[in-house]
């Protein structure tokens, strides 16, 4: 897989992967609502503010995650996803360490995700990378996610 920083077409792209409520909810949070409404997706996501990435293979998406700034320094991983199709490879992972490597070069701060209890894959996968779950911060917003920091 090769990263390329993601081009608002391939919003498109991650948008058909979700193909129900709970797919919607394990990617977004509360940001996105199902089904996807392409023509508010960037500013639902902060595409803008965010450095995001897209992952590529033979040409096509297959990933995307980013990088959102937060306040003292800190970047927060943020909408990691993998195609359905190319789902228990190891993408995720390979997603997840670049992400980290890119906040990691960038960072002042902590580097924060969230993850929703029921996603087991992706909380297994963050806790193996070194993230530790942690008291979310006053300038995080209320959430049901669970809210995990790298321990550095």
């Amino acid at each position: 897989m090769r990263f390329r920083t993601a081009e608002l077409d391939d919003l498109a792209v991650v948008a058909s992967w979700l193909d129900s409520p709970q797919a919607c909810r394990l990617w977004s949070g509360t940001r996105v609502s199902y089904p996807v409404d392409e023509t508010n997706l960037a500013e639902n996501i902060e595409y803008a503010r965010s450095e995001s990435w897209s992952g590529t293979s033979n040409g096509l998406v297959v990933a995307f995650g980013q990088c959102v700034p937060k306040p003292e320094g800190r970047i927060h991983l943020a909408r990691l996803i993998v195609s359905p199709a190319h789902r228990g490879r190891g993408l995720g992972r390979i997603l997840s360490l670049h992400l980290l490597g890119l906040a990691r070069a960038r960072n002042t701060g902590a580097i924060s995700l969230n993850v929703l209890s029921q996603n087991e894959a992706a909380f297994q996968l963050y806790q193996s990378l070194g993230f530790i779950e942690v008291d979310r911060p006053p300038d995080e917003s209320t959430s049901s996610a669970i809210y995990m920091e790298y321990a550095q």
